[in-house]
């Protein structure tokens, strides 16, 4: 081979190389910001959940996935199938940890995640968020025979929050700046933790107001907790999804806010937190979200 034809053949090997950059980049980029491309393809929806965080993501009593969020996420899933006009699309439900959730929308395991994760500044740069589903608010929960009835009462004490949350984080500072003095653990998941406080292995959980109202109301004795001091914090629930991908975050908003505008939504709220012994009456924070739409983030 002579240096001419060498030089051409070394040029068009690069060139291909080049080629197969821009197509893998390509393909990346439409794997994990094309979720309409990808749903339409696969034939699935793909809904993340929450195995214990009741009521708005968990495993019901004949072991399928359920909730506030999940109800929310299939008004999304309907919308999905008007957009692409693809009456035969399947859900597929895939169960997700704490920790976990935000990567398995980052990767594109899950097209949402339905669960209670509040919207934040931080988490904001990895995934992008619906609009405020839901306004919580964290608090301490005890039993009614610890006696405990404030923070300062916790001094000395174990307390329990769920890894990986923002109110596992509000409690980490609250505890040091504040000099509490208390044994702060953490638990897998919801569940773990009031499972603990129910076996008296830690005196009190500190956790989102509704989700301790539906761990307390699917307990064997609700009358024995009751909250201790004021809210924490104000926390903006959300449904997560991939960040850089307007199309399908246009049918999320707009499956959302047909839901708000025409009353759906009061109907889902009273179906999850207004029928059972334990009641949470929606807040004029929630009302006002329902009017107007927002996508606020907490620092």
């Amino acid at each position: 081979m002579n240096s001419q034809s060498h030089f051409a053949t070394e040029r068009f090997g690069r060139l291909l190389a080049l080629a197969g950059l821009a197509l893998s980049t390509t393909f990346s980029a439409w794997t994990y910001a094309d979720t309409l491309s990808k749903i339409r393809n696969s034939g699935e929806f793909v809904l993340g959940h929450r195995e214990s965080s009741s009521p708005f993501s968990f495993i019901d009593s004949a072991g399928n996935p359920g909730g506030y969020s999940v109800d929310l996420c299939l008004k999304i899933f309907d919308q999905v199938k008007l957009e692409l006009k693809r009456s035969d699309l399947k859900v597929r439900y895939v169960a997700l940890k704490p920790a976990d959730r935000i990567p398995a929308v980052k990767e594109g395991r899950v097209d949402v995640e339905c669960g209670s994760t509040t919207n934040t500044v931080v988490r904001q740069k990895d995934v992008a968020f619906s609009y405020t589903t839901f306004m919580a608010g964290a608090r301490i929960l005890v039993k009614k025979s610890s006696n405990v009835k404030s923070l300062n009462g916790l001094r000395g004490k174990k307390m329990i929050a769920t890894e990986k949350t923002t109110t596992a984080d509000l409690v980490r500072k609250l505890v040091v700046e504040r000099n509490l003095g208390v044994e702060l653990v953490y638990a897998k998941d919801h569940a773990e933790a009031f499972r603990k406080l129910d076996a008296g292995e830690v005196v009190a959980v500190a956790n989102d107001d509704a989700l301790l109202v539906g761990l307390v109301a699917k307990s064997s004795n609700p009358d024995d907790y009751d909250f201790i001091d004021k809210y924490l914090s104000v926390e903006p629930y959300g449904i997560m999804h991939r960040k850089d991908d307007p199309v399908f975050t246009k049918v999320i908003d707009q499956a959302l806010a047909n839901t708000f505008s025409s009353g759906q939504i009061k109907a889902i709220y009273a179906k999850w937190f207004e029928s059972g012994s334990f009641k949470l009456v929606m807040n004029q924070y929630m009302k006002e979200n329902i009017r107007l739409p927002n996508k606020y983030g907490v620092q």
